[in-house]
């Protein structure tokens, strides 16, 4: 009888956490496990139902109807983010955003769930956590050096 009977190896290039998906109503973001899940397809669909107010990502061929690129060739990708006004307004019906700051920026988070078999992550609207966080990028009234260090903001006298 071996030490290791009944172990099983631990497989590295799996994937550590779950499927999320950031909508704003500027965007939304796949995360880099729902891209790795899906194994980093070149094309997906979109589908959304109104009904159990869920969204799906489903790889497909850049020549299936209403094909969007996903991940680039050669591209390696950690997270996917979509702007398209079609898809994100087909998306954000499903959410009533709160107006906020010129600093921040609503969002919601779905959690999605695998069907591998299906190359398909459903995400579920019913069940997300909304917030509001700030915004990234450059601060007003901050200038920024060559460098990326911020200094104090120039006045004309």
């Amino acid at each position: 009888m071996s030490v290791l009977q009944g172990f099983e190896p631990v497989n590295p290039a799996s994937t550590a956490g779950k499927s999320v998906l950031t909508v704003t109503p500027r965007y939304m973001r796949f995360n880099k496990n729902t891209v790795q899940e899906l194994e980093a397809p070149r094309y997906v669909q979109i589908l959304t139902n109104p009904h159990t107010k869920q969204v799906a990502i489903h790889e497909c061929a850049e020549t299936d109807a209403n094909a969007i690129e996903f991940v680039k060739p050669n591209h390696k990708t950690a997270s996917v983010t979509l702007n398209s006004l079609v898809v994100l307004n087909a998306v954000l019906r499903f959410f009533d955003f709160p107006e906020v700051a010129d600093d921040e920026v609503a969002f919601a988070q779905l959690k999605g769930t695998s069907f591998p078999e299906d190359k398909t992550v459903i995400f579920d609207v019913r069940d997300c956590r909304q917030g509001v966080m700030k915004k990234r990028g450059r601060k007003k009234g901050v200038d920024y050096n060559a460098s990326g260090n911020a200094s104090a903001p120039k006045h004309a006298a």
